[in-house]
């Protein structure tokens, strides 16, 4: 496991916010897992937080594929999960809104871009959404259409639906 800087926001009245992603195996960027982008989700963080076990397990007995890289990046909005509110900074804007993002644009605008270029050339990308809406939701898997979607392979993740 390599503990790697994915983009600092610089804070002249406090701490630089960081966000680190925890790369595993190496060679070609294989997948991607984003967990909270806001910052009320809690779930998606502590989510990625056992992938980051399992995942270290596995690599220390040489079970990820030669010439794969992963990627888990468990928390964006490390500020707003510290304040405890949904969206980003003074501006209260949606970073999960921001993406792609703009080299020169507003703040989430930068932080997406700065992720963004991190993490493009991975085949695969997962995000562990939330909704915005109250209600009851049946867990499933969004695939987006990019050319490399497999509904087979959205299928091993067990839930109980794929949509494409």
């Amino acid at each position: 496991m390599y503990k790697e800087e994915i983009y600092t926001v610089k804070s002249p009245y406090r701490e630089n916010m960081v966000i680190w992603g925890y790369r595993f195996g190496k060679g070609e960027p294989a997948a991607c897992i984003l967990g909270s982008v806001r910052g009320n989700e809690m779930q998606q963080m502590y989510i990625c937080s056992q992938l980051v076990r399992a995942l270290k397990e596995l690599e220390a007995n040489g079970c990820i594929n030669a010439n794969k890289r992963i990627m888990v990046i468990p928390v964006i909005n490390e500020m707003g999960l510290n304040v405890g509110k949904r969206f980003f900074g003074v501006e209260d804007m949606d970073i999960n809104r921001g993406f792609p993002g703009r080299e020169n644009g507003d703040t989430t605008d930068r932080i997406a871009y700065g992720i963004f270029e991190k993490i493009k050339d991975y085949t695969y990308g997962i995000q562990l959404t939330s909704f915005y809406m109250s209600g009851e939701f049946v867990p499933h898997v969004r695939m987006m259409e990019t050319g490399y979607q497999n509904t087979s392979l959205a299928n091993l993740f067990g839930l109980p639906y794929v949509v494409q």
